[in-house]
């Protein structure tokens, strides 16, 4: 408790109070025990809360159970590797998650970080802190795209880790308004609020910018985004504002401009893993999917951190007619997202593909054995007869194929239009495969109804491609 009293103690010093003069000293006299009050509750933020530690070196874990009680935390929860973290957020909401940078596995804290940010699995009042090391701390605050709420330089005491927090959940509190809006996606209302938070709390200028400037980029003002982070870079460049601009010239067809941004940033911050996911995209919008490929094959096990990254790279291998490696990302999607949430039957169905073509009909029938575990009977059926209609078309029973399909629209009708964009995309191959060319641009035009991938878009003009190409041959 010593170390709590003098936390508060601290914490006191930095309260902003009024100057006392002789019209105002009675009624502040009066008002001192409210804000004695208010103080109180303010050093104990966590109240009633729950806190997730993220470290595998129990000492590390004891000592912040203790601190984080002292702030009021209800309970504190411990994890070691992302993919207990992972479990633990698919279950339930904290206020605030501990995490060390260097974790047990493949990913770090930052990568960590990175894809919770991108894919929404926190909530937007989460507050999360990353405890590293003087040697980690350059990489961890250069990569400002998805940096923490605040950052622990180890050792650190009960006091700094007491003022930190306190500090994250006021900035959370004052900027309720901004954070929210950002999260749900209400771009729109996002410059206004900036603006007068940046009047009334000045200190958070930075942040508040930033979510500014991001909001036009979301509501497509890519002139005024640049504008204004042409304006920033000049007076103090940051990674961040190098990949928002690159974002930027890549929706206007800027891809030179794009890539001289994107190379220097992957070059000066290979911990950047957004930096580079974006770089691959301008380079396969440029019809390069071999650099693209390239790009992230260099960022070795970081790029295996990531089912959304392992898949981009299997349809960079496809896009290249490399199925041995296409076969070996997409094997590593499905045995990493079994039995979770990021299971996908498009996965199974392209390496069915894959499969089926090479006469490797006994890996196929294997994949069906994996599915039954992870997806649901109603997604099974379709995959199984998807994965027949493929067998059919890759032993030359074309007939035998397109009098299935048929039948698989019939029974099927109502389930379709729930299908994902890339389950239809697995369709409409098979339809212009069997030259039901009607019914693959009927596909095509539900496909882009969605803003599918550029992987999706390649996938179907190859199809297309092929189609048009064996009606030549035929009439020649």
């Amino acid at each position: 408790m010593k170390n709590l009293h003098i936390a508060f103690s601290t914490f006191m010093m930095q309260i902003d109070l009024p100057a006392d003069n002789s019209d105002t000293a009675a009624r502040n006299s009066a008002d001192k025990p409210d804000r004695m009050k208010q103080a109180v509750k303010d050093m104990t933020p966590l109240k009633g809360k729950t806190a997730l530690v993220v470290d595998s070196a129990l000492a590390t874990r004891r000592a912040l159970q203790e601190q984080l009680s002292q702030l009021g935390a209800k309970s504190v929860i411990f994890a070691s590797s992302v993919s207990e973290v992972e479990q633990h957020l698919s279950s339930r909401e904290f206020a605030l998650i501990v995490c060390e940078y260097q974790l047990e596995g493949d990913r770090n804290g930052q990568q960590l970080l990175e894809d919770l940010r991108v894919n929404k699995k926190l909530a937007w009042s989460t507050a999360f802190m990353m405890v590293t090391g003087e040697r980690s701390y350059g990489n961890v605050v250069a990569v400002a795209e998805f940096e923490p709420d605040d950052y622990l330089i180890k050792p650190f005491t009960a006091s700094t880790l007491s003022d930190r927090v306190v500090r994250i959940f006021n900035r959370k509190i004052r900027l309720a308004d901004a954070y929210r809006s950002m999260f749900e996606e209400r771009f729109q209302e996002v410059p206004g609020i900036c603006e007068d938070l940046e009047s009334k709390f000045p200190q958070y200028l930075n942040e508040l910018e930033r979510m500014r400037v991001e909001s036009f980029y979301r509501l497509a003002e890519y002139e005024k985004t640049e504008q204004e982070l042409l304006t920033k870079l000049e007076k103090a460049p940051k990674p961040w504002m190098q990949l928002l601009l690159a974002k930027v010239n890549l929706e206007k067809k800027q891809f030179e401009q794009a890539n001289e941004l994107l190379s220097d940033v992957v070059k000066t911050n290979p911990e950047y893993l957004a930096a580079s996911d974006l770089f691959a995209d301008v380079l396969w919008e440029q019809n390069r999917p071999a650099d693209a490929l390239d790009i992230l094959e260099k960022m070795g096990a970081k790029a295996l951190s990531s089912t959304t990254r392992l898949r981009k790279l299997a349809d960079l291998a496809v896009r290249i007619g490399d199925n041995t490696r296409s076969k070996n990302y997409l094997t590593k999607v499905i045995d990493r997202s079994r039995n979770t949430s990021l299971s996908q039957i498009h996965d199974y169905l392209q390496l069915s593909k894959i499969y089926v073509k090479e006469g490797r009909h006994e890996e196929a029938e294997k994949l069906t054995a994996k599915m039954r575990s992870t997806v649901n009977s109603a997604e099974l059926d379709l995959a199984r007869a998807m994965m027949a209609i493929q067998k059919d078309i890759a032993d030359g029973r074309g007939v035998k194929a397109s009098d299935k399909l048929v039948s698989f629209f019939d029974n099927n009708a109502e389930v379709l239009p729930t299908l994902e964009p890339e389950t239809l995309t697995s369709l409409l191959e098979l339809c212009f495969a069997v030259s039901m060319d009607t019914k693959g641009y009927e596909l095509a035009s539900q496909i882009t109804k969605h803003k599918p991938s550029k992987a999706m878009l390649d996938r179907i003009r190859t199809a297309i491609s092929d189609f048009k190409g064996n009606q030549n041959a035929s009439g020649d």
